[in-house]
């Protein structure tokens, strides 16, 4: 029975099913700063290519050397004037198992809060 149940879909989801690795900060600068802090860090600290540079939307991609390799996305959204949040998170190819935490998610928000300048 325990087959139909989850071939149907009746159990539970998993508490993790759909969430990718991923920070939010919050940045003590305006929304034109704070994007030009991420695209920097992004090539300083990471060395990734950015792929999708949209600053009117608030966007940033950014890809690894390899091919399907896991992809940064940084979207923003000023909080006030003077501050700006950012969210960084990872995203992996189809197929791909989603890891609980992102070495590359936690290097760039490190970067950005200070701790690796």
């Amino acid at each position: 029975m325990s087959f139909l149940a989850r071939w149907l879909g009746w159990q539970k989801p998993n508490p993790r099913a759909g969430l990718r690795p991923h920070r939010e900060i919050e940045l003590d600068a305006g929304f034109d700063d704070a994007y030009d802090r991420v695209l920097s860090a992004i090539d300083r600290v990471l060395g990734a290519h950015v792929s999708i540079d949209d600053r009117r939307s608030g966007f940033i991609e950014a890809a690894f050397g390899l091919v399907n390799n896991e992809r940064l996305r940084c979207t923003f959204e000023a909080v006030t004037p003077a501050r700006t949040s950012v969210r960084v998170e990872a995203f992996f190819p189809a197929g791909a198992t989603v890891r609980e935490t992102s070495l590359a998610v936690e290097t760039l928000a490190g970067a950005l809060e200070g701790k690796d300048a």
